[in-house]
């Protein structure tokens, strides 16, 4: 089977800096990818639930700049769940763009009289998942976030607005890892349940992810975003953290993208390595590709490795 880039190229609409697609994804190879070094995850762009797998770095076989797609492979590690609260309403006007030039996914709709639009990417400059949500008719957005995983763990929510899971990853070595989901509406006031956080009535929304499995930065995990104006009962400034947190993303992706040119077959190549494969130190990125659009080297993988992912664990 082949991979992701050959895929995009061939089923997207596309201008030089950015790929689109007018339509959820309806499989993992069409699901845009963002990575920060450490997590890894796959942006369908679905109005009703987006089941986002977070992968780890690595599979069976190890991610490389040469073959970056291997970071994408294997089962999820937990899944970040965002449920739109909106039903069956229909949905018109859709677009999911990837924005090479600045590492974003941005997806914009519009359902029930109102328009949506939801950025998504990975920052290495933060070492966080971010997620921006803004609806233009004050009061239609409304959502629901868990945090599901089919090893064994246990959820519970923490200072209201703080979803925290702690599990254990099975194998030969059982390894403790921890996700913490931080969730700030602009104006509102979230809804702690056992399991989940709930948003409703609300026109703005920023939602934060990370996660670890190093037991020495586990501990340090919730003090990660206190430096951005986060913790305890006070609210942050969401237009400064916001903005805060995209211009330093921003910055660092097109440093990393510097020397890419303006084809899309080398920008996409580009993305792929400095997005989703983080280098060794001292390594340097091989040169990008000469030819055509689409003539990025697709490689086989494992079958094994390429189930999908984004799939929800069941509830018991």
């Amino acid at each position: 089977m082949k991979w992701l880039p050959l895929l995009l190229l061939s089923l997207a609409i596309c201008r030089a800096e950015e790929i689109t697609f007018e339509k959820p994804a309806a499989r993992p190879e069409k699901a845009f990818p963002i990575g920060n070094g450490e997590l890894r995850a796959r942006v369908k762009g679905r109005t009703g639930i987006e089941p986002m797998a977070i992968l780890m770095k690595g599979g069976k076989l190890p991610a490389t700049t040469a073959v970056p797609g291997n970071a994408f492979c294997g089962p999820a590690w937990f899944h970040f769940s965002l449920d739109w609260l909106a039903g069956d309403a229909a949905v018109t006007d859709y677009k999911r763009v990837l924005h090479l030039e600045d590492g974003t996914v941005v997806t914009t709709f519009k359902r029930g009289g109102a328009g949506f639009t939801w950025t998504v990417f990975a920052s290495s400059a933060d070492d966080l998942i971010v997620t921006h949500l803004r609806t233009d008719k004050p009061g239609a957005l409304q959502f629901k976030v868990e945090l599901p995983t089919e090893h064994e763990a246990k959820t519970h929510v923490e200072d209201r607005r703080v979803l925290v899971l702690n599990g254990t990853l099975g194998g030969k070595k059982s390894k403790p890892f921890e996700a913490r989901l931080w969730v700030y509406p602009m104006e509102s006031e979230v809804t702690p349940g056992e399991h989940q956080i709930t948003v409703r009535g609300e026109g703005e929304a920023l939602i934060l992810l990370a996660a670890e499995t190093d037991p020495e930065k586990i501990k340090t995990l919730p003090d990660r975003i206190k430096p951005l104006g986060f913790g305890g009962d006070e609210h942050p400034d969401l237009f400064q953290v916001w903005k805060g947190l995209l211009d330093r993303h921003v910055a660092a992706h097109r440093k990393a993208m510097e020397g890419a040119g303006e084809g899309k077959a080398r920008l996409l190549s580009r993305y792929l390595k400095t997005a989703i494969t983080k280098p060794e130190a001292g390594v340097t990125l091989p040169p990008e590709p000469d030819g055509p659009v689409g003539m990025i080297p697709v490689p086989e993988l494992d079958p094994d490795e390429l189930a999908d992912p984004d799939v929800l664990p069941r509830k018991e």
